[in-house]
């Protein structure tokens, strides 16, 4: 039986509040969560290149798992989420770092992105939110507006071409939305998103997700697997993740 059961969203102040309610309790339930973490963080990297490590700003940062290791890299991190919570818990984290004077974090939807200039970031990062966002061409236009000239957009995000989505789960009549305005994007959809905002698409891929707290246990054996197959024969529909890195 599914674990998932998706949420009603009708506007922006209940994704904010179940953000809210899901902050200090929230952990990756996918897998050990210290593996996953530098998977991710390795993919990141890779996608970042050799991007100028000035300031490096997260969107829908959340505890800011992935901005707290990666400030030791930069010379400043910047963090925003629409949900205050999610930040509240991000600065106790950061506090405890080594890099805390490096970062700031701040409450700023993604769509606004109020407290950051033009032109004032040299990386935008964004892992696993882009398709919680209610107006996502909207934040991509703001991650264009902030970026300066060179300057590097990485997003990790799962895959709308997924068998699990389009496939597996539905005949299962599982769910797969947390929320039920989650979008999952597939990789022709992310690429033209970026471009419609004015960034110019780099690298694409695919990578290991496998959202096993989403699913029955036995599922999530037979798509490790399968991951493993489209691994080898660089099919994207039985891969769970999907990254980007554009320029501007």
């Amino acid at each position: 039986m599914s674990r998932l059961t998706t949420r009603h969203i009708a506007r922006a102040e209940d994704l904010v509040a179940h953000f809210d309610r899901v902050a200090p309790e929230y952990v990756d339930t996918h897998g050990h969560p210290e593996r996953l973490l530098r998977y991710r963080l390795a993919i990141i990297e890779r996608l970042l290149g050799d991007v100028r490590r000035g300031t490096l700003l997260e969107i829908g940062c959340g505890r800011a798992i992935h901005l707290i290791p990666l400030a030791a890299r930069f010379e400043r991190a910047v963090g925003t989420d629409a949900s205050a919570e999610m930040v509240r818990m991000a600065r106790a984290a950061a506090d405890a770092s080594p890099s805390s004077a490096r970062i700031e974090l701040r409450v700023d939807p993604a769509e606004r992105l109020d407290t950051l200039g033009d032109r004032s970031v040299d990386a935008v990062l964004c892992v696993g939110a882009i398709e919680h966002m209610l107006d996502r061409a909207a934040a991509l236009r703001q991650v264009r507006r902030v970026l300066a000239p060179g300057g590097v957009f990485v997003c990790l995000t799962p895959n709308g071409d997924y068998c699990w989505y389009r496939m597996i789960a539905p005949l299962l009549r599982l769910d797969t939305r947390h929320l039920s305005t989650d979008r999952f994007l597939t990789a022709g959809e992310l690429r033209e998103l970026a471009r419609s905002a004015g960034l110019a698409p780099q690298a694409s891929e695919h990578w290991r997700f496998i959202p096993k707290g989403d699913m029955p246990v036995l599922w999530g054996a037979v798509l490790h697997g399968l991951d493993y197959a489209g691994r080898v024969t660089h099919a994207g529909l039985l891969r769970g993740g999907l990254a980007l890195s554009a320029c501007r």
